[in-house]
This record gives C-alpha cells, structure tokens and sequence, in this order.
C-alpha cells in the first residue's frame, strides 16, 4: 500500500511538473510569436514613415523648383501671414477661418489661379513620368531616414535595403554595401516609394534585417532566461525531493531491519545468560565442576557476545555524530597485527578455521590510533568468519612502499557482487547473503572501517567474486606523507 501511495504521489508531482512546464512553453512561444508580430509592425510603420518623408521632401523640392510653383508658396506664404498678424492685433475679432481664406483670395483672378494650379500639376507630372527612380532617391537622404527610423524601433545593426521595380528586378542599390539582391528581392519588409504618384511606373523599397531573429530574442531574452532559470530550478528541487524520499524510505527499512536484528540478537544472549544462571542458582540441579566450568564459560561467551554487540551500536553513534577522534601514537603495525590475530584465534578455531600471517612490510612502524585500526581489524575478521559456508581460511599480509602500508585481507567467503562493490560501505547496508541466514549484522562494520582508514589518511578497496571470496586492502600512508598527496585505490 506503501507503495503504491508513492507511486501515485510521483505521478501526481510528475504530471503537475509537466502540465505547468508546458504552459511555460506555450506562454513563450505565444511571447515570442507576438514580439515577432511587434517587430514586424514597427518596422513596417518605420518604412511607411520613410515613404512619406521622403515623397514630402520632393513634393517641396518640385514646388520650389517650378515657377509656378514658387509664385503658390509665395502666396500661400503671405496667406499665413496675414493670419498670423490678425491674430496678433488682439481687439479685431476673427471671422471663420474658411471665410476668412476666402476673402484673401477673392481678389485673385479665377482663371489665372486655375492656369497657375494646372501649370503646376501638369509640370509635376511630366517630372513624375520623364525622372528616373535613381534621380529622385537623394542616397544620403535615404540612408539617413532609414537610420533614424529603425533606430526608434529597435533595429541598429545589419540592416541591407533597396528599391525594386514592379517586377522584382532592382532600380537602386547602395553602392558602398555588398547585398545580396535575390534574398533582398524576397524580403517581406517593403513599402510603395511615392505612393501618391498619379504617373509613373510603381517602385518599391526592400529592407533586410541580417540579425531578424537576434533582435526578435533580445527583445524576450530577459523573459526566457527567467523562465528556464524557474523550470530549471523546479526540476531540480522535484529531482531531490525524489531522491529524498526515496533515501529516507531507504533508510527507514534499513532501521527497521537494524531494529529486528538487534532486537533479536539481543535475546538470544539475554534468554542463554537467563537459562545459565537459573541453572547455577537451583539447588536441586546436579552440580559437577564440569557442568560449572561449562555454564559459566556460556555465560562468559554471551557477555562477550553482548559487549560486541554494544561496541557496534556505539561505534554507530560515533560515526553519526562526526565526534571520531584519532589519537595517533606510534605503533608498530605488524605487532598490532599479531595481538588481533591472536584475539580473534578462538573464535576462527571454533569453526576450525585458520588465519595466517604474511607480513612482508620493511616498514611497518606509522602514527595512528591503536583502539580504532584494532577494532578495524576486528570488524574484518569477523566478517571473514560470518560470511563464509566452510572453514574459514583468513591470510593477512603486509607490505609497504614510498607512500604507506598496505593490509591485505583474504577470506574464502561467499564473496561480494560487483555491483554491490560500492555499497558495502553505506552504513546500515548489508549485501544480500542468499542461503546464509546464520550471518548476523547490522551493517556498520565496514563503514566504521571505512571512516577509520579516512580519518587516517589512507583509502580502501574490494576485490571479491561470488563463491571466491573477498580481499579488502587497506593503504595508510606514512608520517612524511602529505594529506593532499593522492594514494593509489582511494574512493
């Protein structure tokens, strides 16, 4: 049920995650797509006031340039200067400002304002239909209102323009700037030239944007980077909370299956002591110094068996609360050897098993801390002697180089998987032992020992096949050696 309550609650999150990721990416490309839109008006609104500008400009420069012309902006010039003197008289009323135009031009002859008028047009025309395209583009002129247009609209840098006929074929290309006039020719940003002309063939300005879709980002940039920094930081956060849970669900069967354990391996001595001196305090039991010697010598096994029970639970704590303390010492490694060895001779004998000794070290003396690598010593034998189906066999060598000691650990052994190499280390971890149901452990005894051959400086590694046993060598560098010098098989 557990189980399937976390399934369910993943599935949730995920399909949560995913729904509001995705509505993250529809509201960018919507962003997107309407900042294409915006860029594609503003330039269009750019060019459009180029056109116009630039027909403005000649329609004045004509009216200048022809006689008639010249004589209407006179008077249109003295037009506005009546208005103005008027207005600045203070106490004459001002008529209507369509009667007032009209009596200023009453006194001009109608027909001769009708020659004048049609005089112009019909120059302005004749201009419009005789003038070549490239004679009425001022470049400068050109090159300046482009400028300054797309400028107020976002667009500074990469910008290639030209004027197209009808057909496509171009009547007017910057000299001073390479174009390419075929992606030019299909630019979709364009505007009529002199769209007011009444003659004339029809031409158009083609504007290419190099950097289109550069300027269309930069415009968003801010926007998306925000948007993948948040759905980064969602998925981070979703990736932990995962693994998470997971380790503490991990780690909680792992307690739970310690608890057991050690509940049961708790009675087992309690109920043997228990059964022993009942034994010992009934008077109407049968007492031979044999049957004496043989319970308390039970009593005494079981004591030991608590004791090292105990030692796991308190080298556990110390492990969880970082207060390991190394007191280093000089010791020679090699005695430190023989004295576990011949601690832990009983109870490899008890199994008819043997532990030898290979101690080829030249150099065997180092500072470190005598109660730990003993008990590091111990926690390996022990294994050794659990996790075997047969006799025990147990070698333990020695040998030593420019950097450290090296302890090597052989057992015969129901071994170790290759994958489970790394995780023997993890505390509370113990690796699956198939039919061997008599190996009894929380484990906490390689990761003491990993912590200890650490705290020393040192490193340690596993060679073990299923069904060959296993060998741990442990590297612990000398004195002159320094901490960040790296030795060889560190995890």
């Amino acid at each position: 049920m557990e189980k399937r309550r976390m399934i369910a609650l993943f599935a949730a999150i995920s399909l949560a995650l995913g729904g509001l990721i995705a509505i993250q990416v529809a509201w960018l490309r919507s962003t997107i797509a309407l900042r294409e839109a915006q860029f594609a008006q503003g330039v269009e609104g750019a060019l459009l006031n180029v056109s116009e500008r630039l027909e403005r400009i000649e329609k004045m420069e004509d009216l200048r340039r022809h006689g008639s012309g010249r004589r209407l902006l006179l008077r249109l010039d003295t037009l506005r200067r009546n208005e103005q003197g008027a207005q600045g008289g203070g106490m004459v009323m001002r008529p209507h400002p369509l009667h007032d135009r009209a009596a200023t031009l009453a006194p001009l002859d109608r027909a001769e304002h009708e020659a004048l008028v049609t005089d112009m047009v019909r120059g302005i025309l004749a201009a419009e239909m005789i003038r070549d395209i490239r004679e009425r583009i001022d470049p400068l002129l050109l090159d300046s209102l482009l400028r300054e247009e797309l400028d107020a609209v976002g667009v500074s840098e990469g910008v290639r323009y030209g004027v197209f006929d009808a057909e496509g074929r171009p009547a007017y290309l910057p000299p001073e700037v390479e174009v390419d006039s075929a992606a030019l020719a299909t630019s979709p940003h364009r505007v009529r030239l002199f769209r007011h002309d009444i003659a004339g063939a029809p031409h158009d300005l083609h504007v290419l944007i190099a950097d289109r879709s550069g300027a269309i980002l930069r415009g968003v940039l801010p926007m998306v980077l925000v948007s993948v920094v948040l759905i980064a930081a969602i998925l981070l956060a979703f990736a932990w909370t995962i693994r998470t849970i997971l380790h503490q669900k991990r780690m909680g069967d792992i307690r739970n299956d310690l608890v057991n354990n050690l509940t049961h391996e708790l009675k087992t001595p309690i109920s043997t002591i228990g059964l022993a001196c009942e034994a010992l305090a009934d008077p109407s039991m049968p007492k031979s110094e044999e049957q004496v010697r043989n319970y308390t010598g039970m009593i005494r096994n079981e004591i030991k068996r608590l004791g090292a029970l105990v030692e796991n639970v308190l080298q556990s704590a110390v492990l969880d609360s970082g207060s390991m303390v190394i007191k280093r010492v000089e010791l020679d490694l090699h005695s430190l050897i023989r004295d576990v060895t011949r601690s832990s001779g009983m109870q490899v004998e008890r199994r008819s098993g043997t532990i030898d000794l290979d101690l080829r070290a030249e150099i065997h003396h180092l500072h470190g801390d005598r109660i730990h690598l003993t008990n590091l010593l111990y926690n390996l034998i022990d294994n050794a002697v659990k996790y075997t189906e047969q006799v025990p066999r147990i070698r333990i060598a020695t040998r030593s180089d420019d950097v450290g000691i090296t302890i090597s650990v052989v057992d015969n052994g129901i071994g170790i998987p290759a994958s489970e190499h790394e995780k023997i280390f993890d505390r509370l971890y113990r690796v699956p032992t198939g039919n061997i149901h008599n190996a009894k452990g929380f484990g906490l005894g390689l990761s003491y020992v990993r912590s200890v051959v650490r705290r020393h400086g040192g490193s340690i590694r596993v060679e073990s096949t299923p069904g060959k046993g296993s060998t741990f060598h442990i590297t612990l560098p000398f004195e002159h050696v320094k901490a960040d010098t790296p030795v060889a098989g560190g995890r």
